[in-house]
């Protein structure tokens, strides 16, 4: 996604949530402050992903699901806490690839954050999360849904199952399966972000 496609989307997102580009704004600072030479450069990325078929993993996973995952050979990428829903039928799974905004723990974070790339998601509702993980973690990759600065970068998306694809599509993956989303499976909150991440994946082609 282009920037200037992403920043539509971005403002929408804002009305709609009634969220805070200054508090979004405020924890990439954070989070840049707190992480300084642990913030990694986008050529890791560009290595793992272009030219790959990229698996992007949900959370909504059967026991069909994850033999595929096993079988799968390309990069495979968690979103969120679909680590956790890998891990209940594959034990001690780790991704190529992790995307998130940190709403697992931060022992989980740190076990998987030695054997994988970290794609960590600053936002204005989980500064706590950025003040709390980043010290006990190493090296990542950090991204914002504002305006990217100083290796803290911005792919587009919205959920870290929708700007998982974006960032696969942003460094020329050959092919991006998503396994594990259930669009229609939330209520509330959960429901309206969905609707957003389906929009956007539609956008970029990849429903």
């Amino acid at each position: 996604m282009e920037f200037e496609e992403w920043i539509e989307f971005y403002r929408q997102i804002l009305i709609d949530f009634n969220f805070s580009k200054e508090e979004d704004e405020r924890s990439a600072v954070v989070m840049h402050s707190i992480a300084r030479e642990k913030l990694m450069d986008t050529l890791i990325l560009e290595k793992k992903i272009g030219g790959k078929d990229v698996l992007i993993i949900g959370p909504i996973l059967s026991e069909d699901d994850a033999e595929e995952i096993r079988e799968f050979e390309g990069v495979k990428i968690t979103a969120g806490k679909a680590i956790n829903a890998v891990r209940e039928f594959i034990p001690d799974f780790v991704p190529d690839i992790h995307v998130t905004d940190m709403e697992e723990s931060d022992d989980l974070l740190v076990e998987i954050g030695e054997r994988c790339i970290l794609v960590l998601h600053a936002h204005g509702d989980n500064i706590d999360r950025v003040m709390s993980v980043i010290p006990k973690i190493g090296y990542f990759v950090g991204t914002t849904q504002s305006i990217p600065f100083d290796k803290i970068y911005n792919f587009g998306g919205f959920t870290d199952g929708d700007r998982a694809a974006c960032m696969a599509k942003h460094f020329n993956a050959n092919g991006i399966k998503l396994i594990g989303f259930d669009f229609e499976r939330a209520e509330g909150l959960k429901k309206k972000k969905l609707v957003w991440a389906e929009r956007i994946l539609k956008h970029e082609g990849v429903l």
